[in-house]
């Protein structure tokens, strides 16, 4: 079975988000660097990828921005759970490419979680594994080496070096891109 790049959606019932931001939301396309959400200002808004891809832009020690981490199709996206609740967000949401999203208003989901037993439970199981996703994302970046961050990467997705940029690959990895590129020249020479 193939591994999705965003572990969130292993053990969702994704069909019932789809199926649930579709039937009350919109379908937006975004420009290659177009922002959904900005870090610090109110957002509401919460969907899926139909195509092309999402960043979600932390900020960094050493410099303003990098890449926490990606929203691939059929992602579930958004400041969760700041935008149940219109708070400002934590982060910056922006288009990698030409990318299609649904875009709902997340404030009506407390509501539909309180009226729909199922809403409420793919709510929980959504929050939970987003937070394991979260830590097993941390520790990762604590303990493992920028080459085996890498070699881990291209061998649960062999596919993200044909669909984003090197040096989109190399801020995820917390790595600048100079050391991805020497860490790929020493791995060629094996």
């Amino acid at each position: 079975m193939k591994r999705h790049f965003n572990t969130h959606l292993e053990g969702l019932d994704i069909q019932f988000w789809h199926d649930l931001i579709e039937s009350r939301g919109k379908l937006v396309s975004l420009k290659k660097g177009e922002y959904l959400c900005r870090k610090g200002e109110p957002t509401n808004a919460c969907g899926y990828v139909k195509s092309g891809y999402l960043i979600y832009k932390i900020e960094g020690f050493e410099k303003p921005d990098t890449i926490g981490g990606f929203a691939f199709p059929d992602a579930l996206w958004g400041d969760y759970p700041n935008c149940l609740y219109n708070l400002p967000a934590v982060l910056d949401i922006v288009a990698g490419q030409k990318t299609d999203v649904w875009v709902i208003d997340a404030t009506i989901l407390p509501e539909l979680y309180k009226e729909n037993h199922n809403a409420c439970q793919q709510g929980r199981i959504f929050m939970e594994l987003a937070y394991k996703s979260l830590l097993q994302r941390y520790g990762n970046l604590s303990s493992t080496t920028p080459t085996q961050r890498y070699l881990n990467l291209i061998h649960e997705h062999p596919q993200i070096e044909q669909d984003v940029p090197q040096k989109e690959i190399a801020e995820y990895l917390q790595i600048d891109p100079i050391t991805l590129c020497r860490i790929k020249k020493a791995l060629l020479k094996q």
